[in-house]
């Protein structure tokens, strides 16, 4: 699977709602700072309990959404995961595991934090959809 350019990252997360209340310039500020990262089928991205802060975009494939023992959902392309311990409390509420190769785009919080304060309201808009405000 091959890595994304910044501009490949900021069209991709411009059409996820994770991201929809960012501006445009926010979005391309932040697509700089993701990176990009490759899973095998069956390998944990995350795993519930842990402490991490980090959340995902996924590019390609699929991870099942595992409580308790208990595959509740899926995610797939296009999909913002991990994003309940980067924006709460830093534990993870799910594992997230590969059903299939899987490339995402790995969301660190204190990076994002350094391009959104520039303009306190956006940190507000990130995670909510235009019509959420």
């Amino acid at each position: 699977m091959k890595e994304l350019d910044a501009s490949e990252k900021s069209a991709l997360i411009a059409q996820v709602d994770f991201f929809k209340g960012c501006t445009q310039r926010e979005i391309d500020d932040v697509a700089k700072l993701l990176s990009d990262r490759h899973f095998a089928a069956g390998e944990e991205l995350c795993r519930q309990g842990e402490s991490e802060t980090h959340g995902f975009v996924l590019v390609d494939g699929e991870a099942a959404v595992v409580v308790d023992g208990e595959q509740v959902a899926t995610a797939a392309a296009g999909d913002v995961v991990g994003e309940l311990s980067m924006l709460g409390n830093g534990h993870r509420t799910a594992t997230l595991r590969a059903l299939a190769p899987v490339h995402a785009l790995v969301i660190e919080p204190d990076e994002i934090d350094s391009v959104l304060s520039a303009d306190p309201s956006s940190s507000r808009r990130l995670g909510r959809r235009p019509h959420d405000e």
